[in-house]
C-alpha cells in the first residue's frame, strides 16, 4: 500500500479505541475511492459502536478525508446520524460531464455543475424533501446509464444487481462492481485481523440504489 499508508496503519495502535475503530472503518468503506476510482461514497455517521458525539465524528471524517486526498460533503444531519459523502472531485466531475445536459434541466438542476455545488444540491434537496435524491448516483460511481435508468428517465431494461441496480449491458456494471470490491478485499487484507473485525462492526450501510428502491 506505501509508506504512507504504513504509517498510517502503525499509527491507529496508539490511538483510543473509538477513533482507531472509526478511523478503520472509514478507511474500509471509501476503499473503492482510494484504490479504484469510485467517485464517492455515502457514509452515515452516528450510528456505529464509536462513543463519540456526532459532530466529533464528522469533523474527523472530514479531516480523514482531506489528508487522504479526498473532498466531503455533508448532505443532511439529524439528532442522531448524518450523512456524508467523501469523494474525489475529479471522478464526480467526470461523471457529471458524461452524464447529458437534458438530464440536469429534466431534473431541475444547473448546468456546469462542480462536484461540490452538485452534491450542495442533493442535500439541499434530500432535507427539504425527507427523501433521497436519486441522482446522488451519479457522484458514487455507478454508471451514469444505471442511475439514469433507475430514474426512469432512459429506457433501458434491468439487468440485475451488483450492489446497484443495473440497467442495459451489464458487463461494464460488473466489472466497475468487481474492481470495487477488489478495492475494499485489498483494504480489509491490508488491517489483517483488525479489518476482519471492522467489517462486523455495527455501523450501518448508507442507503443504495438497490435498498432505496425497495
Amino acid at each position: 500500500m506505501g509508506a504512507t499508508w504504513e504509517a498510517w496503519k502503525a499509527r491507529m495502535e496508539t490511538l483510543p479505541e473509538d477513533r482507531c475503530s472509526l478511523e478503520k472503518w472509514l478507511f474500509l468503506q471509501v476503499a473503492g475511492v482510494l484504490f479504484a476510482g469510485k467517485a464517492g461514497e455515502l457514509l452515515t455517521l452516528g450510528v456505529g459502536p464509536c462513543r463519540w458525539e456526532l459532530r466529533r465524528q464528522i469533523d474527523r471524517a472530514q479531516a480523514l478525508a482531506h489528508a487522504w486526498g479526498c473532498s466531503f460533503a455533508e448532505l443532511t444531519r439529524e439528532e442522531c446520524c448524518a450523512r456524508v459523502v467523501i469523494y474525489a472531485s475529479a471522478a464526480v466531475r467526470k461523471a457529471l460531464s458524461e452524464t447529458p445536459p437534458w438530464v440536469f434541466e429534466k431534473i431541475g438542476y444547473a448546468g456546469d455543475l462542480d462536484g461540490e455545488a452538485f452534491l450542495a444540491e442533493v442535500g439541499r434537496r434530500w432535507q427539504q424533501s425527507g427523501r433521497i435524491p436519486h441522482e446522488v448516483g451519479l457522484a458514487l460511481g455507478y454508471p451514469v446509464k444505471d442511475v439514469l435508468g433507475f430514474m426512469g428517465l432512459v429506457s433501458l431494461p434491468g439487468a440485475g444487481g451488483c450492489g446497484w441496480r443495473i440497467f442495459g449491458d451489464p458487463g461494464p456494471s460488473l466489472r466497475r462492481s468487481r474492481r470495487y470490491a477488489l478495492a475494499r478485499e485489498r483494504a480489509v487484507a491490508f488491517l489483517g485481523d483488525a479489518g476482519r473485525k471492522t467489517t462486523e462492526r455495527a455501523f450501518r450501510p448508507a442507503p443504495s440504489m438497490v435498498r432505496v428502491a425497495t
